[in-house]
């Protein structure tokens, strides 16, 4: 926790990244630079889009940790505000996401040049670090609550015991496989701009494109929170739902893919992508293109399959114990 806290706050001040534009001088950016030129700037909404996610979020949550781990007693409370954390946590991400997409298309351009510092590795750092504690706090939270004791010990499929929320998880599920397949490929934004290279770009080459940049943080960053963790989330929700299990290991199965979810952040690429599109502009010009609504869809219907299995399993294990009773 100290580590995190001594990271967040040298993030707040080292230079985060370095955009060169053809015969105009370097600028660099710092979190609170960038702040205050977007507020000078008049693009207020996204001065309190950052501000309150990448600045002050960060700190609140390694307080309320300390709070639920050293104060809150074991209970429904500490419970509720451990998962609230850890569904809010990845938005402290959106700052990097921002650097990620500014990087992403000054690729192989010899107009323009982005290049990261040290404060973005140690924002990454700091905000992993807390988001894994939050995680461990969930875990070992859940371990010292009692599990309610479920009388039936047969192994069962949630696909045969979740009634009128069965037709609805099928249909989500499927849906969002589709539309996060069709995200990998389609490009979200194609480069307009006299002097730059006409590239377009999707999902699955982001990660590569930071590969060949060799920034081995934003690679990893993308290849994990766009596409790894999606598709392991994706793959793990139809096996829950599909394979018999006893109702314990079905909310355990729940637990750890909800924990999971944390690191998708395809809504956060979303997001990340609408902020620069309204000031990116400035250094790149772009053009919109289909996949970044497909981006959009496969968030929303990566978190409304969530939603819906949730349901579904709870509504599947109470139909177990009532048969049992």
């Amino acid at each position: 926790m100290a580590v995190a806290l001594i990271l967040q706050i040298s993030a707040l001040v080292l230079p985060f990244m370095q955009v060169k534009i053809f015969m105009k001088d370097p600028q660099t950016f710092s979190l609170l630079h960038t702040v205050k030129l977007m507020w000078d700037e008049g693009l207020w909404v996204i001065a309190i889009l950052i501000t309150g996610f990448s600045v002050i979020f960060p700190f609140v949550k390694i307080t309320l940790l300390l709070r639920a781990w050293l104060w809150m007693r074991p209970g429904p409370g500490r419970t509720r505000l451990l998962e609230w954390m850890g569904r809010l946590g990845k938005w402290s991400m959106l700052d990097p996401f921002s650097v990620l997409v500014l990087v992403l298309l000054a690729s192989d351009q010899w107009a323009v040049t982005a290049t990261t510092n040290l404060g973005v590795y140690a924002f990454l750092t700091a905000v992993a670090t807390t988001m894994w504690l939050s995680i461990a706090a969930s875990h070992l939270d859940a371990a010292r609550i009692r599990e309610h004791e479920h009388r039936d010990h047969r192994r069962q499929s949630l696909a045969r015991r979740s009634g009128r929320w069965g037709v609805a998880a099928i249909a989500s599920i499927l849906l969002a496989m589709t539309c996060f397949a069709l995200t990998l490929q389609v490009p979200f934004l194609r480069i307009n701009q006299f002097l730059l290279t006409d590239e377009a770009y999707g999902v699955l080459k982001v990660p590569l494109t930071m590969l060949h940049e060799r920034n081995w943080p934003l690679a990893f960053l993308s290849l994990v929170c766009l596409i790894l963790m999606p598709a392991l989330v994706l793959v793990a929700e139809l096996a829950a739902w599909l394979v018999p299990a006893r109702p314990r290991m079905h909310l355990w199965r729940r637990r750890w893919i909800s924990l999971a979810r944390e690191w998708c952040m395809l809504d956060v690429m979303s997001l990340a992508l609408g902020l620069f599109l309204l000031e990116g502009q400035k250094f790149i010009r772009t053009d919109v293109e289909h996949g970044l609504w497909l981006l959009v869809v496969a968030a929303l219907s990566l978190w409304l399959s969530g939603w819906i299995l949730g349901r579904a399993a709870e509504a599947g294990v109470r139909r177990m114990d009532a048969a049992q009773a």
